[in-house]
């Protein structure tokens, strides 16, 4: 018997036994330190206490982004924490000072905590204080309002106004530099805001080290086990797994449904074992083990063909199941399911596919014309062809694996994930640039650029009408669209190549993220995108009343000095016309 079965299976919400999702249980574990992913952020608090530079540490976020993984990794940085020792709720030490969490902290306690955090510096101590963000705000606001009426200063409803504005930038912004507020000096960070994408590579080579599964090469089912041959497979595979795993976990995050790294264990550790134990496997026939329960599935929320129960309460699997990715056509599709070719796939993979094409091939007589499929078995033909597009995006050793990504998270996903990774060339920004100005074009005229590099800023209909005459705000060069990437650095950050793409307008910055550029490329295309996710929405927005701000047409100071430009569209493309009041009357200038 494996313990780490148990383990994995307990890191869930699927089963009764979730208790290994909380951290202060899997500090306890043997197998935490083996699995638990140390953060940059972790390492330069520990680092501040050693070189006695002693500094106050404010950190907060989700539930399950790991705040209390970076207390443990201080602690054992420390040799502070002993093996299988657990947390207490607040702990000092001679040079540092804990708050496991203030939000469980009485509220009549919390400003005192709160002030000997805030506080440590200056008794030769550095802190870390965890907390809820709700309750961090209002009792940083409380300590504010004591300290004032002790010094005899006005605190009024503006000023708190003020003071929790700066706390709720610095939460947006999760800037790395240190916040001096109310006479105190610290560093506030907001982990929900650290990207965490990149980890799950890491988070999948630990879970599948071979130290963790030594016991499994003797064991007596070792030939029949669905959960050995996941490992073996995605071993077999790991690179390809890693990028489909972590391509996934970029689109979510790029489309503001971020994963936290509790709940990427779970899904993949779901995806490992199935909630299966070793003694089910044991003592039960499972049918079909090696496809029912296969990783490729069980990362889907699968057992075999169908959906299994309770799959959805993680996060991830509810998340691709609304995305559909296994219902998306492929290019790949016809080899797949009419040449039956498995040639991309390793033996052990192939000779599972080809068991399953086989037992459910049916044989349909052909009379006069060829009869069409009960709606029965059209379903199960889907559902096959959807377990084989799983199978194929999960282990496919294609070389075309951009191709594929692109296919199902979007035309310019790859594109953008090497922008966001790496410095790339002037051709890709000029790229990026080119598509930016057709989108914008076709959004404010309803027409593509015909040999222009004048973008007018039109006043429309918000229907999506476009009429034949519409007033002109203002004219954007294409020069003025001008696409930067710029380097990440935060010491906050775990990924010292993270890029962020932007559109520079002026003196002012407007950062670019995949939804748009999607959105963009679907707008150049000719797609019709029925809906919106509210953050694509509020982006266009922003960028629209960004343009207008910059570019916009300076407001006359009378309706004698009025000059109105009006964008016709002919049959021979758009033109822009100019009109002056003289009087009460409207003239066409030349």
């Amino acid at each position: 018997m494996n313990g780490f079965v148990d383990y994995l299976n307990s890191t869930n919400n699927v089963g009764g036994n979730s208790t290994g999702s909380l951290a202060e249980t899997q500090v306890k574990s043997s197998y935490f330190d083996m699995v638990k992913i140390d953060r940059k952020l972790g390492q330069n608090i520990a680092n501040t206490i050693k070189t006695n530079n002693y500094k106050s540490f404010i950190l907060t976020g989700h539930a399950g982004d790991g705040k209390t993984s970076v207390l443990v990794q201080v602690l054992k940085n420390l040799k502070l924490l002993r093996d299988g020792e657990g947390l207490v709720q607040k702990k000092e030490y001679d040079d540092f000072f804990y708050v496991k969490d203030m939000s469980e902290i009485a509220e009549q306690e919390q400003e005192k905590v709160l002030k000997q955090a805030l506080e440590a510096p200056k008794n030769g101590k550095s802190s870390l204080l965890i907390s809820n963000t709700g309750p961090l705000l209002n009792t940083f606001l409380r300590l504010a309002e004591y300290n004032r009426r002790v010094n005899l200063l006005a605190f009024d409803d503006k000023e708190k106004m003020e003071v929790r504005s700066k706390l709720l930038i610095q939460l947006d912004t999760n800037s790395d530099e240190m916040m001096n507020l109310e006479g105190f000096e610290f560093y506030l960070v907001n982990i929900a805001r650290v990207d965490n994408v990149n980890f799950s590579k890491d988070l999948l080579q630990k879970i599948l080290s071979d130290q963790l599964w030594n016991e499994c090469q003797s064991c007596s089912c070792k030939d029949r086990c669905p959960i050995k041959n996941n490992v073996d497979s995605v071993k077999a595979q790991l690179d390809r797994v890693a990028s489909f795993v972590k391509s996934y976990y970029r689109y979510l995050y790029e489309n503001d449904k971020r994963m936290t790294i509790r709940q990427m264990v779970g899904q993949i550790a779901y995806a490992v074992t199935g909630n299966l134990t070793c003694q089910q496997i044991s003592s039960h026939y499972l049918k079909e083990p090696f496809f029912n329960y296969n990783f490729a599935n069980l990362f889907f929320g699968y057992n075999g063909l169908n959906e299994a129960l309770y799959s959805p309460q993680i996060k991830g699997i509810a998340q691709i199941n609304l995305l559909g990715l296994d219902r998306i056509s492929l290019d790949v599709d016809y080899r797949l399911f009419v040449n039956h070719d498995y040639s991309f796939f390793t033996s052990n993979i192939a000779d599972i596919l080809d068991s399953l094409r086989k037992k459910h091939r049916k044989h349909y007589q052909v009379v006069e014309k060829e009869q069409a499929l009960s709606v029965a078995e059209q379903s199960k033909e889907a559902k096959m062809r959807q377990a084989i597009r799983r199978f194929y995006l999960v282990y496919s050793a294609d070389q075309k694996e951009e191709d594929v990504f692109n296919q199902i998270f979007g035309h310019f996903y790859t594109l953008y994930e090497k922008l966001v990774s790496s410095k790339q060339p002037q051709s890709v920004l000029r790229k990026i640039q080119a598509l930016l100005f057709q989108a914008l074009y076709i959004k404010n005229t309803g027409f593509l650029p015909n040999h222009t590099n004048d973008l007018p800023l039109t006043l429309r209909r918000e229907n999506d009408v476009f009429q034949n005459v519409m007033l002109v705000l203002g004219v954007v060069s294409k020069m003025d669209l001008d696409i930067r990437q710029k380097q990440v650095n935060n010491c906050f950050e775990d990924f010292e190549t993270k890029q962020v793409l932007y559109l520079h307008v002026k003196d002012e910055d407007f950062v670019l993220t995949l939804p748009m550029l999607t959105y963009f490329e679907n707008m150049v295309q000719g797609a019709i995108v029925s809906e919106n996710n509210p953050a694509l929405t509020h982006g266009i927005a922003k960028l629209d009343a960004l343009l207008l701000d910059k570019f916009g047409d300076d407001l006359p100071e009378s309706k004698d000095d009025c000059i109105l430009r009006i964008l016709i569209n002919t049959t021979r493309g758009q033109v822009i016309r100019c009109y002056a009041f003289n009087g009460s009357k409207l003239s066409f200038m030349p």
